[in-house]
């Protein structure tokens, strides 16, 4: 344990403001403590306090709370909500679960991802009603989601669940928020999880509960970690989420906890220069050195990631670099609105000729000319005979021409510590840990693309009110 703790880096955040909340002593004892206040612990607690646990000590690291959640688009799959049935719309949960375990390649735990989908609209309906999160209230498809009538989208994205659940929070004086507070370890006595060690910067201290429920998050945000635990993944770069670098993941297997689908790491299209632009998926074609195609371009990160994770591998496998080029013609890029920012952004090569291009960006200019001069055959007969591409079929006209250089960030992580229907964590014989409880990515095998957020939430719930019944028993 002391060996991988080495190479886990903490990386820092800037404060946002969260208002007024109970301080505690340097030695805490309470009945639950939930680590972690993504959104998966933030509901964790919430839920507990509802159902009458009464010192519930929440602790985050960052000196915000919300995680990823709160970044990102907001983005929630479920069924059977007042949404949808507000619409009329009608989507069987059989087809909802059959396609996320399609997407993901079988890797996800059956059991548990039935459980995530079951309970998505219930999950939806709850974060309204409990919570106040607002929602649009169009309801349907979304490129990369699946082909379900089933998203939900909050109004202004996820950011917009910040305030209703930090009023929530507010009003429950038996949650007990710390922030900057980083668990290190988990105390174990006579075979139960009792607590955690802790570190305030840099005073150590115990906060003692009845039961610990892990919301830390996944492991994406830490390199060294992701490539020790599958090597292949060594080729990506590591995600911009300052809390995702593994820490319940570590906490929980030097007790004992089992893991699974490490290796399941998802990954988006993003600049090499700049992990949160999305620039790439404007251009035409992905170049590796050879300056031949290796994928279809046009694939969703999401749908297809691990054919393109597989795509990517062997890539860079090939040309012993950890990027590729996107190419477009500079039709492309004035439709796109591109051409002006291209001339200062990082990582673009201009050029008017394509060997001028290939020269440039260290390509070899036959293998692009070539490439080029084959997919406008492709294009011209409707259809992409090397990787059957069917979306955004354009040619590569006149120059100048434009080549960004690309890479894939690591996203979310469908892997993690092993919990079984009630949220116990378990061990490899399948036996629970008595105590400790794991909800949200750090054990993210139970749900796909659009079920992320709610599965989070959904879980944070069953792992409250299991170890509740854990506590009063």
């Amino acid at each position: 344990m002391n060996r991988k703790k080495a190479f886990l880096s903490l990386l820092l955040a800037a404060a946002l403001a969260l208002g007024a909340f109970p301080a505690l002593a340097q030695e805490a004892q309470a009945d639950l403590l939930v680590i972690g206040a993504g959104i998966s612990g933030l509901t964790a607690a919430i839920e507990a306090a509802d159902i009458g646990i009464e010192n519930i000590v929440l602790i985050d690291k960052l000196a915000y709370v919300g995680g990823s959640a709160f970044l990102s688009a907001g983005i929630l799959g479920g069924y059977e909500t007042q949404k949808t049935k507000s619409l009329d719309l009608h989507v069987d949960p059989k087809d909802m679960y059959a396609e996320q375990m399609r997407e993901k390649h079988y890797t996800l735990d059956p059991e548990l991802t039935w459980i995530t989908t079951e309970k998505s609209g219930e999950t939806i309906d709850w974060l309204i009603d409990r919570i106040g999160v607002p929602f649009l209230d169009e309801v349907g498809t979304k490129d990369g989601y699946g082909t379900l009538e089933t998203i939900h989208q909050v109004e202004g994205g996820g950011g917009s669940m910040r305030a209703p659940y930090m009023d929530a929070l507010a009003a429950l004086p038996q949650i007990h928020l710390e922030i900057e507070t980083r668990a290190t370890s988990l105390i174990v006595e006579d075979g139960k999880v009792v607590g955690a060690v802790v570190d305030r910067n840099g005073e150590i201290s115990e906060i003692r509960a009845d039961a610990v429920i892990l919301c830390t998050g996944g492991y994406s945000s830490n390199r060294e970690l992701f490539a020790r635990l599958h090597p292949a993944n060594a080729v990506f770069q590591q995600s911009a989420m300052p809390g995702s670098t593994g820490d319940g993941l570590m906490m929980a297997t030097a007790v004992g906890a089992t893991v699974n689908n490490i290796d399941q790491l998802q990954v988006y299209l993003r600049e090499y220069n700049d992990m949160v632009s999305q620039t790439p998926y404007l251009y035409n074609l992905f170049v590796g050195l050879e300056g031949k195609r290796f994928m279809d371009e046009k694939r969703t990160a999401q749908t297809y990631n691990q054919e393109i994770k597989d795509d990517i591998v062997a890539q860079y496998g090939r040309d012993g670099v950890d990027y590729f080029y996107a190419i477009n013609d500079h039709a492309a890029m004035e439709m796109f609105d591109l051409v002006e920012d291209a001339q200062t952004r990082p990582g673009v090569v201009i050029a008017d000729t394509l060997e001028a291009l290939a020269d440039k960006a260290g390509m070899d200019a036959e293998g692009l000319k070539q490439t080029v001069e084959t997919w406008n055959q492709s294009v011209a007969a409707g259809a992409d005979a090397q990787f059957g591409r069917t979306r955004s079929m354009m040619p590569i006209g006149e120059g100048p021409y434009y080549a960004l250089q690309t890479t894939f960030f690591s996203s979310v992580c469908h892997g993690g510590i092993v919990r079984n229907a009630l949220g116990e964590v378990v061990r490899s014989d399948g036996t629970a840990i008595p105590g400790l409880y794991a909800s949200g990515e750090v054990t993210a095998n139970a749900s796909s693309n659009g079920y992320t957020i709610s599965g989070a939430v959904t879980w944070g719930r069953i792992a409250a009110r299991s170890a509740a019944a854990y506590i009063t028993e």
